[in-house]
């Protein structure tokens, strides 16, 4: 909610009580305290009034929103050590991921409702926020565009080309195919030649893996079309029935999930390595990271679930299977494995500890350890 170009964050009780416990407990006045932590003067005299001044009266700070099943496992006082560790495992593996991302991979790997400000605390005690803080962001000379996906996996798959330089300063060219759906990578292959003929073997290996797309979507570069002739990839892709959409520079619409595996792919892949070794060396750590991204990093842009989630079709009953995790249907529970088999979806679920149950389209078919 913004009103006047400011925006209002909606505090929760654990940010509450944390800025309170700060204000009685280091005697600074309510200006003191709301500019350390960036809230208005009159939210903390709010606070401070329905407690009447009494720490003890905390409680009358608890969102009513929240049902109290759902409450009492957001509200965590404390980060869990547990927690701790697999952020530190996180920022190793991607130095940029924010509380919201870390959130949802927390709900969707482990199926554990951690508060995203308290995330966000532990990430600012740790400093990383403000280490963030200190490096300028690059100014976006676009306006924001309303994204656009197609409705199902193959529908459309976006390719484009990115070009690197190994460690001697030869450069190599990483071809990337992606679902426009699901993001899901389904090819990212190093060449030393950005030749029509290796984008056409790339698309070759993509239809031998995962079927025929219904169209194409590439910029006019000349390893797909030809201002003066018909080219063989275009020839290509109608041995196979594919549609092609070939757009300019600066199309977002058609291109920016491409563009946005390029920049995830910078940021929180090549920071790592600089430059590579070799081609060899290039290929096999893509290949690492494209398993990453598919199978294991939540995206924003799927409601924080994986590429594979949307692209194997069980988006929507996991989506579903989650949501039972936010209440005491599934408490102390957690999901081990799940994935679509012809068709039917299979979940291996059950407790923390103890044994676990299969569910196939919803039904339970066996038990185990």
């Amino acid at each position: 909610m913004s009103r006047k170009g400011h925006h209002y964050h909606i505090y929760s009780f654990d940010e509450k009580k944390h800025i309170l416990e700060q204000y009685f407990e280091q005697g600074l006045s309510i200006s003191e305290i709301a500019e350390f932590y960036k809230v208005g003067t009159e939210t903390v005299r709010g606070w401070l009034k329905r407690i009447d001044h009494n720490m003890e009266n905390i409680d009358k700070l608890v969102h009513k929103r929240f049902p109290d099943t759902i409450r009492n496992k957001i509200h965590q006082t404390v980060l869990p050590d547990w927690a701790k560790q697999e952020i530190k495992v996180l920022l190793k593996k991607n130095p940029n991921m924010g509380p919201l991302k870390m959130r949802q991979y927390f709900h969707r790997v482990h199926q554990e409702l951690i508060s995203q400000s308290l995330i966000y605390f532990y990430l600012k005690q740790e400093g990383i926020i403000e280490a963030r803080r200190r490096v300028p962001k690059e100014k976006q000379k676009n306006k924001h565009t309303r994204s656009f996906e197609y409705p199902e996996p193959c529908a459309a798959v976006q390719v484009d080309l990115l070009e690197m330089r190994l460690i001697n300063n030869t450069k190599i060219y990483l071809i990337t195919f992606i679902d426009d759906y699901s993001r899901f990578i389904l090819l990212s292959r190093f060449v030393v030649e950005p030749s029509m003929k290796e984008v056409i073997k790339c698309l070759i290996a993509v239809i031998k893996d995962y079927g025929v797309m219904e169209r194409i979507i590439c910029d006019k570069g000349s390893q797909f079309v030809s201002w003066h002739s018909f080219t063989e990839f275009e020839n290509r892709l109608c041995d196979f029935d594919i549609e092609l959409i070939a757009s300019g520079p600066a199309k977002p619409q058609n291109q920016g999930k491409i563009e946005r595996w390029h920049r995830t792919y910078r940021e929180e892949h090549l920071v790592k390595f600089g430059k590579y070794n070799s081609l060899a060396h290039a290929q096999l750590e893509t290949n690492r990271f494209v398993d990453y991204y598919n199978y294991e990093r939540p995206h924003q842009g799927i409601g924080g679930l994986f590429p594979a989630d949307r692209f194997f079709d069980i988006a929507d009953d996991l989506s579903k299977e989650l949501a039972l995790y936010k209440t005491e249907q599934r408490k102390n529970q957690r999901i081990y494995f799940c994935c679509n088999i012809n068709g039917k979806k299979l979940v291996v679920s059950g407790p923390r500890n103890g044994e676990l149950k299969i569910h196939l389209n919803g039904e339970n078919i066996a038990d185990g350890k």
